[in-house]
C-alpha cells in the first residue's frame, strides 16, 4: 500500500517538479531578424553572441525587448560591444533563449 501511494505521488503530484523546460532556442546572424510566429507570444530569457566556435558570450538583455507578440520582428543588432571579445567578427551569431508566454 505504501508503494502504491508513493507511486501516485511521484506520477501525479511530482510532475511539475520533474517537468520539461519550455525554453526554445533561436539563432540568427548579426544584422538579421527573427519573426514571432502567428499565435505565439515570446519572452526573452537570455541571449548570447558566438563567432562559430564553442565559446559563447552572454549579453545583456537590454539589447532587446523583454516580450514580443505574434508578428513582431526581432532585429538582431549588427554591432554590440560584446562582439569585440570574439575572435572572428565577420560571422557573429546571436543565440536567443525564448519562453512561450502562456498568459496572453
Amino acid at each position: 500500500m505504501k508503494q502504491l501511494v508513493a507511486l501516485f505521488i511521484l506520477c501525479f503530484l511530482g510532475s511539475p517538479v520533474f517537468g520539461q523546460d519550455s525554453t526554445y532556442f533561436k539563432s540568427g546572424y548579426a544584422g538579421g531578424y527573427l519573426v514571432v510566429p502567428k499565435g505565439e507570444n515570446w519572452l526573452l530569457d537570455r541571449a548570447f553572441v558566438n563567432d562559430g566556435t564553442a565559446y559563447s558570450i552572454k549579453i545583456n538583455n537590454s539589447n532587446f525587448q523583454s516580450s514580443y507578440s505574434s508578428g513582431d520582428t526581432i532585429r538582431l543588432p549588427y554591432y554590440i560591444a560584446e562582439m569585440e571579445l570574439l575572435d572572428k567578427k565577420e560571422m557573429v551569431q546571436y543565440q536567443l533563449y525564448i519562453r512561450l508566454n502562456k498568459g496572453k
